[in-house]
């Protein structure tokens, strides 16, 4: 006895939507619109047609401009606050030469988890030059208060405290 493995007819070919020249009898699992195996697109769910296969923008680096707007207002109020408090802490400890630049760790890691909390932990370049810009504004707004804040070990913890503000929104 033999055993009928099919119906004997061939499989139903269809012309590819994006190569009306090439033969296929594949189709998106989504949309049902034929394609070639140049335009088949992977996806762990099985195959898509190169417009249902589209990567998605991951949700926390889809930063929409309102979301800049706020990190702006937060980093210039973290540039204000940060300055204004190492004023203060440079006329308490300003004499004691390198605690006078300690305050600018203190000011990046402010604006790094501040403004990454105001845009619920968004990431994107212009979030990390935002952040980057408000210790660099509140060091601008100390300078005044302890001129020996500009030495190079100073500027070194300044670096540190950009990295530590950019690296919690980039």
């Amino acid at each position: 006895m033999e055993q009928q493995t099919g119906t004997g007819e061939p499989p139903q070919t269809d012309h590819c939507n994006w190569h009306p020249h090439v033969e296929t009898a594949l189709s998106c699992g989504q949309c049902g619109r034929s394609m070639c195996t140049q335009c088949l697109v992977q996806v762990s769910v099985g195959i898509r047609c190169p417009e249902c296969g589209k990567a998605a923008k991951m949700p926390t680096f889809d930063v929409q401009p309102g979301y800049y707007a706020k990190a702006a207002g937060v980093g210039v109020a973290v540039a204000i606050g940060g300055g204004v408090l190492w004023i203060i802490f440079n006329l308490i400890f300003g004499g004691f030469g390198i605690l006078a630049s300690l305050p600018a760790l203190g000011v990046g890691y402010a604006a790094g988890e501040l403004i990454s909390a105001s845009v619920n932990a968004k990431r994107s370049k212009g979030l990390a030059y935002i952040a980057a810009g408000s210790v660099i504004g509140a060091y601008i707004i100390s300078l005044p208060s302890s001129p020996s804040t500009a030495g190079f070990f100073s500027l070194i913890v300044l670096a540190i405290a950009i990295y530590t503000a950019v690296q919690r929104v980039k």
